[in-house]
């Protein structure tokens, strides 16, 4: 038994995918409210508050590998927290963890600072372990992008950083080569994608895939948060979020490239033009 925790965005509906390559059956238990539709199939739902040791138990029930995905929210943290410190008198084997890069349980930045706390305790259970901290996802950039009037912008407030971005499905791919391997060691690595891109850039290959003209908006902080706002996040993770960009936008955290992910994935890392592609392909059929 596989039991998946997180939300149900792109990046866990990806990371979903990957896994259902593992072997055995598969739980799913989303851990804020959002709809199952779209899920990858073979996994058993499981909407789930865990709020208490009795339903944290009834969730890990006969499961032998926990993944966790986090979804940036403290909440969320502090149940995936619960899960990891039971997990091994619960009877699961390995636990495995999407951090972020940069986590560090004594970060000034409330993100990495929550993913950090949530390492610890992963650590802590004793378990075989596997914690990827993961360079920002491909799967965010629909976040930013917009079209109005004057075309298609990809619109944020990063000025000129550029990340070594990474595709979901490729650090789900490495969690399922270790499920399926049974691994007994212990791994903690970054896990990036192949190059770096700026913004600019991004839009530029979104446009190359489009066939149209894609400009890159820099934006300050408030718009920022409008934009999170806009989709429903709630003010208390707008500020996480946002505080988490401006460090990124500094420079203070370098998200270089990591040549571990081969290692890891045994195959090549998916490069930004494929993820902009199959994006391009989603947009012109919504449009």
């Amino acid at each position: 038994m596989l039991v998946v925790t997180g939300g149900s965005g792109r990046v866990a509906h990806a990371v979903g995918v990957a896994l259902a390559s593992a072997p055995g059956s598969k739980r799913l238990a989303l851990l804020k409210p959002g709809t199952a539709a779209g899920l990858p199939a073979g996994f058993a739902l499981q909407h789930a508050s865990l709020g208490s040791p009795r339903e944290r138990a009834r969730l890990l029930d006969g499961a032998a590998d926990l993944v966790l995905v986090p979804s940036f929210e403290q909440r969320v943290t502090e149940q995936q927290m619960g899960l990891a410190a039971m997990a091994r008198d619960a009877g699961v084997r390995r636990v495995h963890l999407l951090s972020a890069a940069g986590a560090d349980a004594r970060s000034p930045v409330t993100l990495l600072r929550w993913l950090g706390l949530l390492e610890r305790e992963v650590i802590a259970s004793g378990l075989p372990h596997t914690i990827l901290r993961c360079m920002p996802y491909m799967q965010s950039i629909p976040l930013f992008t917009r079209r109005d009037a004057d075309g298609w912008k990809v619109v944020g407030p990063f000025r000129d950083s550029a990340f070594a971005w990474l595709d979901a499905h490729d650090a789900g791919s490495a969690v399922a080569r270790r499920v399926a391997a049974a691994a007994a060691d212990s791994v903690a690595c970054d896990l990036s994608g192949p190059a770096e891109w700026g913004f600019a850039a991004v839009a530029e290959q979104l446009g190359a895939a489009l066939g149209e003209p894609v400009r890159y908006v820099d934006v300050g902080r408030p718009e920022a948060a409008g934009m999170l706002e806009a989709n429903g996040i709630a003010p208390g993770r707008i500020r996480a979020i946002t505080e988490y960009w401006d460090y990124l936008a500094s420079g203070v955290l370098r998200c270089g490239c990591c040549s571990g992910a081969d290692a890891l994935l045994a195959r090549p890392r998916r490069t930004l033009a494929e993820y902009l592609r199959e994006y391009a392909a989603e947009l012109v059929q919504v449009a």
